[in-house]
């Protein structure tokens, strides 16, 4: 039997560069906060309504740090980040990280749908004007 050795994760390659497979490009798909721009924070927070605190434990809890980095980030106490991360999950109806987290991305993926957004789409597709759903939503327009 064939020892298996470790290859690279296709998880993270950008759909955009597997458009084009035999000419492989080595483009990363952002992870944690930096996946969405700085614009994108910004929508996503007047849309849900966060404060600049709450938008910034945000952004912490996509980066995957605990809570204790988050407060140490912060220069804040555990016990505060704590708080903070307690009241977030009840303010956006959700009970855990995991759930924030596709709270908020759902939140982005709403937001670039709407009409009026000028918004990056997250999808390789829509960006390059290939999306169905798009086509359908300006046809029915």
């Amino acid at each position: 039997m064939a020892t298996l050795r470790p290859v690279m994760s296709e998880a993270n390659i950008c759909p955009i560069s597997q458009a084009n497979p035999p000419t492989r490009h080595n483009l990363r798909c952002p992870l944690g906060a930096a996946m969405f721009s700085e614009q994108a924070w910004g929508e996503i927070a007047r849309s849900l309504k966060l404060s600049g605190r709450e938008l910034q434990i945000v952004r912490e809890v996509f980066d995957d740090h605990t809570e204790f980095a988050i407060a140490r980030n912060l220069n804040l106490s555990p016990h505060t980040v704590h708080t903070h991360c307690e009241r977030l999950y009840h303010k956006l109806a959700v009970t855990d990280r995991v759930k924030l987290v596709l709270r908020v991305t759902n939140e982005f993926i709403t937001l670039t749908f709407a009409p009026e957004s000028n918004l990056p789409p997250i999808c390789a597709n829509s960006a390059a004007c290939r999306c169905p759903l798009r086509r359908n939503q300006a046809q029915n327009s």
